[in-house]
């Protein structure tokens, strides 16, 4: 288990406040993406446990587990930007 530090947990934090991404067509914070990760090296932060990456799959499947569909996540800033542009239509 990989030792948590301060300043990990700060970051950690400052990283779920202003980088989200969500799905695209809903919007939820809930998307997952395949990928191979180290099931031996991970931590856990406030009941949340994030694992090392071990390599990436070429394919970049995302999957939102909000409204079951493969997803393209987007940052947040960019769904409400389309969400406004929608609205003003």
């Amino acid at each position: 288990m990989l030792k948590l530090t301060k300043q990990m947990k700060a970051d950690i934090r400052k990283l779920k406040e202003q980088d989200i991404i969500v799905c695209d067509t809903c919007g939820s914070e809930n998307v997952s993406e395949k990928m191979w990760v180290d099931v031996n090296s991970y931590l856990t932060v406030d009941g949340e446990t994030y694992y090392k990456y071990d390599g990436c799959i070429d394919d970049n499947t995302y999957w939102c587990n909000k409204c079951y569909e493969e997803a393209a996540p987007v940052h947040i800033s960019e769904y409400k930007g389309d969400e406004n542009a929608e609205q003003k239509s």
